[in-house]
């Protein structure tokens, strides 16, 4: 997903975004800015199709033709085109092109090993990756979703100070936490019995239904939490 900078910048709007002009439109869409900051950073509809479609395909594929080489190869075609598409349209393919890669080296490993379940061990190594930065992050005291926020702010590290906005970031660190969890208990008992088709289901079930309530509940906490500091005085909340 792109423009996550952005989406923790609208964050600390302290609600400019909800005033309404004479006409009763938003200050946001009267400034131009379009859809809401978390679809933005989703890169939009577009973005979401890239992001669903070809673990969709692969699960009607596999259903129809159990042949999981076939649907690992229309899968990959259909990352392939979208950015073609973006690239043909002089879009930004940064984040077509990330998806691509994943889909590609994931192709390439199943190949090279003749196990149609590596195709997904990609997918579950980031996830085992990610879940223990960010686990790390909080163990160490420095909660990573704070430094990401704050970073695009360009706040520094003062956020470490105020022991409300700590245990905020924490807490939110820990809710990304979970989500790789429960993404790598669910799907490695199924990689390691090779039961390719639930395999496929739940990692488009664990994808993006689980991903958007995650990034919606942070950037909402987030929002409350810095929209708190702007009526409350920092001795009040820290």
């Amino acid at each position: 997903m792109s423009n996550l900078g952005d989406l923790w910048r609208s964050a600390d709007a302290s609600g400019e975004d909800d005033s309404r002009g004479p006409d009763g439109a938003s200050a946001s869409k009267a400034r131009g800015l379009g859809a809401h900051p978390l679809l933005r950073s989703m890169g939009g509809l577009h973005g979401i199709i890239e992001t669903v479609l070809p673990g969709l395909i692969f699960v009607i594929v596999f259903a129809l033709s159990i042949n999981p080489w076939l649907a690992i190869y229309i899968s990959a075609s259909v990352s392939v085109v979208f950015t073609l598409w973006r690239l043909v349209r002089r879009q930004a393919p940064t984040q077509a092109l990330v998806g691509l890669s994943g889909v590609v080296l994931s192709a390439v490993l199943a190949m090279m090993t003749g196990r149609a379940e590596d195709n997904f061990l990609v997918g579950i190594y980031t996830n085992a990756a990610y879940g223990t930065v960010f686990l790390i992050s909080i163990l160490v005291g420095w909660p990573i979703i704070g430094v990401v926020v704050n970073l695009a702010k360009s706040a520094g590290t003062t956020w470490r100070k105020n022991r409300h906005h700590f245990r905020v970031y924490t807490g939110v660190t820990a809710l990304w936490v979970s989500m790789f969890a429960i993404r790598l208990i669910i799907e490695l008992p199924l990689y390691f019995s090779g039961n390719i088709a639930a395999l496929g289901i739940m990692k488009v079930a664990l994808g993006l239904p689980l991903y958007v309530p995650v990034l919606a509940a942070s950037w909402l906490i987030i929002r409350a939490m810095l929209r708190e500091r702007a009526v409350t005085p920092p001795e009040d909340i820290s």
